[in-house]
């Protein structure tokens, strides 16, 4: 139930002088890149007093979309109205983080053509084979009247950009006090024995991001950033660029602090349906963007924002898959490296803090 009220920054329907363009989805949301009607080549000027023309006569953009995204959710069950995560993010995640470390969220109205506009979008890169198998069929709410319109995070004329999952920075409450692997390495491994599949590069422990080894921290900066969807153009000079910043910043420390005061007691004794559980699975599962500058010495700087943090709700059986995941990692032997494997591939994990500490 809403019980805050928003403002809308603006309206977008079929009638408003923008393009979209597929960008990047997820489980739950589709976003949008947003271009003036002179095309791909949007430029500052074509932002302004909506109404108002360019002098070439293209009609402007509400200036308050200037280096913003639109995100708008998919048709599923599971996932929750744009109010209501927005609820969510304003009376419990929004006062938690610096506004400079999230990812800004502005509420948009969003017309039922305007999203059938976006829906023609997603079935016409299906036809010409553009999206992504695993979502495929999945499509627009057309019955939503909300979208968010989000910090831009692309890479830049000064930046590239690199986005990854920093996942459980802390230990679940629930796994045995003789593991050795965190809840992210051992959920891993019983994935890949089960997909028979041997670790990747690109595989890292969470728990070393904020353990303050700055070797174990450029390990891992390294491996998530090969995971990341950005550009891997001067791949080791960024991680080393970003050394140097994590060490100062207490950004993912305090997402790890976040989840620990949050979610005390563990998928397992915990109410799914308090806020404060929802809200430590929210930020279990966010994702960290960073710009990073092409070249050191030019004045850009390093920009860190968590984004992705729509609410984890308990609904459509999660709790119950959640806590039945928890089980399975103890009762099997995940957590305690005890497992039995059923596939060669499925190698031991020397990835996890843990096991190292262990060894």
């Amino acid at each position: 139930m809403v019980t805050t009220r928003f403002s809308t920054i603006v309206t977008l329907d079929q009638g408003t002088p923008i393009d979209v363009h597929y960008f990047a989805e997820g489980a739950a949301n589709v976003v949008f890149i947003l271009y003036s009607k002179r095309g791909i080549r949007t430029l500052d000027d074509d932002f302004g007093q909506p109404g108002t023309t360019t002098k070439d006569g293209v009609l402007r953009i509400d200036p308050r979309l200037k280096g913003k995204l639109l995100r708008l959710r998919k048709d599923l069950p599971f996932t929750a109205s744009v109010a209501d995560s927005k609820r969510h993010f304003e009376e419990q995640i929004k006062h938690l983080f610096p506004a400079e470390s999230l990812v800004e969220q502005l509420l948009c109205n969003v017309t039922c053509g305007f999203v059938v506009k976006c829906n023609e979008e997603l079935r016409s890169l299906e036809g010409h084979k553009l999206r992504p198998e695993k979502r495929l069929g999945v499509y627009l709410a057309e019955g939503e009247p909300y979208a968010t319109a989000i910090t831009d995070m692309r890479s830049d004329d000064q930046h590239a950009c690199y986005e990854f999952k920093p996942k459980w920075l802390a230990q679940s409450p629930t796994a045995p006090p003789d593991s050795k692997r965190c809840r992210t390495c051992a959920l891993r491994a019983m994935r890949a024995n089960k997909e028979a599949r041997s670790p990747e590069r690109t595989d890292f422990c969470p728990l070393t991001l904020v353990d303050g080894n700055q070797d174990h921290l450029a390990s891992t900066l390294g491996r998530a950033l090969r995971h990341s969807k950005g550009a891997l153009l001067h791949l080791l000079d960024f991680a080393q660029q970003l050394i140097p910043f994590f060490e100062k910043s207490p950004l993912l420390r305090l997402l790890r602090d976040l989840q620990i005061e949050k979610d005390p007691k563990g998928i397992l004794k915990a109410d799914p349906s308090h806020v404060d559980f929802m809200t430590a699975m929210t930020i279990r599962d966010c994702t960290l963007f960073l710009k990073i500058p092409y070249y050191e010495g030019t004045g850009a700087q390093i920009e860190a924002r968590l984004g992705d943090l729509d609410l984890k709700t308990p609904d459509g059986n999660k709790a119950e898959y959640w806590r039945q995941i928890e089980q399975q990692l103890i009762d099997e032997g995940w957590y305690t490296a005890t497992e039995h494997k059923t596939s060669t591939k499925a190698e031991d994990d020397p990835v996890c803090l843990l096991s190292r500490k262990a060894a």
